[in-house]
């Protein structure tokens, strides 16, 4: 008996260990065909997606994917260039782009009796915004950190609209039943011309619903079709010189000296005649003031004379 159950328990032994071992095989095996597969799905180029059906009504999920960088390059202008033409080549737009020279300082400095030098201190910035496709926006974004020398920030959002959606549907949805309703209600029972126009005005905002849900879910099918990245680059400060004419400095012309001599004679006639002409305006006081004084005189001697008798 003892030898028997020695034998079992040698049986049992080997049994389990081939069954362990057959386990660790299937799970690499299984292990190396996910590697496979995922290799495959990157070799092949195809986009990997971070959408999850979730087996729910809510159904997929719907990102808006969207990335803000500031990040400095060798040359706006050539930067600029290159990024609008590799956004295009992935199937992409440019929403907006504006490239500017900010001067910050000017000074010249005269090198001959008729030329200067310019020395203009300038700084140049770029701004654009880009739409790409969504399964693309990763590939154009390896190329920004490849276009980069020094990345100051980068931020990429996203935002999983799908409630949101679905919400926008459901309204929509309940808008046409409630205007189908109305519209039948007037068809069968409405006979006052009040009510029917309260039913019209109640079916138009229904309908209104309705279509600014619809418009709602295009501009988000937009979004998430299409990833929006806002870009923000400069340069180092530059320092341009430019030859450019000097400016002559020019006097007034002015008259011979006997001249302003004679005009200075005739602009002092002049005053002393305007003087003359203006004190005339005036004779009656004039003339009042010399009477009045005629009269102080006389009554002033009358007097003197009486006190001398």
């Amino acid at each position: 008996m003892k030898e028997l159950r020695s034998v079992l328990i040698i049986l049992s032994t080997i049994s389990t260990l081939f069954a362990c071992n057959e386990s660790k095989e299937n799970y690499a095996l299984q292990r190396s065909v996910k590697l496979t597969e995922d290799q495959t799905t990157l070799s092949s180029g195809n986009a990997v997606y971070d959408t999850i059906v979730p087996g729910s009504e809510l159904g997929e999920r719907r990102f808006i994917r969207t990335a803000n960088l500031k990040f400095k390059v060798e040359k706006v202008e050539d930067a600029v260039t290159r990024i609008e033409n590799r956004t295009r080549a992935l199937g992409g737009f440019i929403n907006f782009s504006h490239l500017e020279n900010i001067v910050q300082d000017s000074s010249n400095i005269s090198v001959s009796q008729d030329s200067s030098i310019q020395t203009i201190h300038f700084k140049t910035e770029g701004l654009l915004t880009l739409r790409v496709p969504d399964y693309q926006l990763d590939s154009l974004l390896k190329d920004l950190s490849q276009l980069s020398s020094v990345m100051l920030n980068r931020e990429i959002r996203s935002e999983d609209v799908r409630i949101q959606m679905l919400a926008n549907k459901l309204n929509q949805q309940r808008a046409i039943k409630t205007n189908n309703r109305l519209a039948s209600d007037i068809d069968l029972k409405g006979k006052k011309l009040s009510e029917i126009e309260q039913a019209e005005k109640t079916m138009e905002e229904k309908e209104e619903t309705a279509d600014n849900a619809k418009l709602s879910n295009l501009n988000l099918d937009d979004a998430v079709k299409f990833s929006t990245v806002s870009l923000e680059i400069y340069q180092n400060p530059g320092i341009r010189y430019k030859e450019i004419a000097r400016e002559r400095i020019f006097t007034e012309y002015q008259e011979p000296f006997f001249s302003q001599v004679r005009a200075s004679f005739s602009g002092g006639w002049q005053l002393l005649k305007d003087l003359i002409v203006s004190l005339t305006k005036y004779w009656t006081v004039f003339g009042l003031c010399g009477i009045g004084y005629l009269i102080f005189l006389k009554y002033f001697q009358a007097d003197k004379k009486i006190k001398t008798v």
